[in-house]
This record gives structure tokens, C-alpha cells and sequence, in this order.
């Protein structure tokens, strides 16, 4: 019979409706620090709906991005991801990996640094 597999797929597709709300409920950060990155936002990635990524548009400096990760019945963290940062002409964003059974929710750019 079929039905637990049909069970884990509902809790799936559960946690991946959270995370597209979660998406949709970005929001920009207003405390950034002054002479620092502004700008900055927190969402899940256009490439892998399991990553949280922070980007800030404007400034110098560093930034992370903090999330909790949900899969299926849970909810783990929340999580900082890897430091975000524009400096001279070069520019990186922060990521945050909720593996292969997880989805980003609660989002935010935090640590925001000149």
C-alpha cells in the first residue's frame, strides 16, 4: 500500500509551501551599519529552492545570512551561513545550505559590518 509514501510526500510538499511563503515574506533589513552595506535582503535561492541566500545591494563590508532550516515534521535552528561580502569591484552573497530535505524559512541578513 501507498500510503505512507503518500504521507511523506504531503509533509514535502508542506514544508516546500512554507518555504515559498517564506519567499514571498522577505523583507529588507533596516539596521545596517553606517558607511557599511545597505540594501540587503534575505530570500531563497532562484537556483536551489534548499539554499537562503543574503545579499545587500549598496556599501562595502561584510554580511551573514541566518535562517531556520524545515524538512518534514521539524524544525532545526536557526542557522548563520557563509560571510557576504563587496569589497573593490568584488562582490559575494551569503549561503546558507539546508540540505537535500530541508527548506529555508524565518530568514534574515544579519552581522552587517563596514
Amino acid at each position: 500500500m501507498n500510503r505512507p509514501h503518500k504521507i511523506s510526500r504531503l509533509a514535502a510538499s508542506i514544508a516546500g509551501a512554507v518555504a515559498v511563503g517564506a519567499t514571498l515574506l522577505a523583507a529588507p533589513v533596516a539596521s545596517a551599519a553606517p558607511g557599511g552595506p545597505s540594501g540587503c535582503t534575505a530570500y531563497v535561492s532562484h537556483e536551489n529552492e534548499h539554499n537562503a541566500v543574503g545579499w545587500c545591494t549598496r556599501g562595502s563590508g561584510t554580511w551573514y545570512v541566518k535562517a531556520k532550516c524545515a524538512g518534514p515534521g521539524r524544525v532545526n535552528g536557526p542557522y548563520l551561513g557563509s560571510q557576504g561580502k563587496r569589497s573593490r569591484g568584488m562582490e559575494q552573497a551569503s549561503v546558507l545550505s539546508c540540505g537535500s530535505n530541508g527548506w529555508p524559512i524565518e530568514m534574515t541578513v544579519t552581522r552587517i559590518n563596514p
